[in-house]
């Protein structure tokens, strides 16, 4: 067995995990669209081992790792949008100002873009370079995702609660970890270097893989009541209750 079917392996075992932890526990019903981001992470790994093992990294293989890389991107911007749409109803907003975000992304967009070399690497079909320019073009919008949602929150001087933080903290840290590698990986090349860069985004996802489980196997226990208690009493009921009403200065 090689290495790298070794991380895959142990890459899909962490992830089984943390979807049956979140699916025990119903923790999937207030973050539908990052469960269904593992969802497909984990589909999309299996089948592109098994094609890779089939076929090796044919024409096949290189054409399903750009639908794969699309929908993995895809889920990722949805899934920060979903954290943010929450973080707003932690905070009893209803002004979300997504222009705002939106602004954010496409600046922290151009400023990644301008930062990473682009280049094809001769030699290479057309599909292999599409391929090495969408990772490229991925791991940029990701970390210009991750850097609006949190210049979008500290903008709003938005409350983290603690379940959106460990998914924000978990999201951060391998979309910086992929820039990185962005930068340093200027070719699609072979050798020593090249792999290990490569392997470093996998290991760097595993990473956040085991932060999410030990929270949502172990920690996620004392949340519900903790979320409750920081998110504050409702506007609404407030209103609808005179003596807090004036204990709130609403009349």
């Amino acid at each position: 067995m090689s290495l790298d079917v070794a991380l895959a392996l142990a890459y899909m075992l962490l992830a089984s995990a943390l979807l049956a932890a979140m699916a025990g526990k119903r923790i999937f019903r207030s973050t539908p669209v990052f469960f269904a981001y593992l969802c497909f992470d984990l589909g999309s790994t299996a089948a592109a081992l098994a094609i890779s093992r089939s076929s090796g990294f044919s024409a096949g293989y290189l054409r399903f790792f750009l639908f794969a890389y699309a929908g993995d991107l895809l889920l990722y911007l949805c899934a920060l949008a979903e954290l943010g749409k929450n973080l707003l109803r932690f905070n009893r907003n209803s002004h979300p100002h997504w222009e705002v975000a939106v602004l954010l992304f496409a600046g922290a967009a151009v400023v990644t873009g301008v930062l990473s070399r682009w280049a094809v690497t001769p030699g290479r079909s057309w599909l292999a370079n599409a391929c090495f320019l969408g990772v490229r073009i991925g791991g940029d919008l990701q970390f210009a995702g991750f850097l609006a949602l949190a210049g979008w929150s500290g903008l709003r001087k938005s409350r983290w609660p603690e379940r959106e933080l460990r998914i924000a903290n978990g999201f951060g840290f391998v979309a910086f970890v992929w820039f990185l590698v962005s930068l340093l990986q200027v070719e699609w090349s072979t050798g020593p270097v090249y792999q290990g860069l490569g392997r470093t985004t996998v290991v760097s996802t595993m990473v956040a893989l085991g932060y999410w489980l030990n929270y949502f196997w172990i920690e996620a226990e004392r949340e519900p009541a903790a979320r409750a208690a920081a998110a504050g009493p409702d506007p609404a009921s407030i209103r609808n209750r005179p003596e807090d009403a004036k204990r709130h200065g609403n009349l």
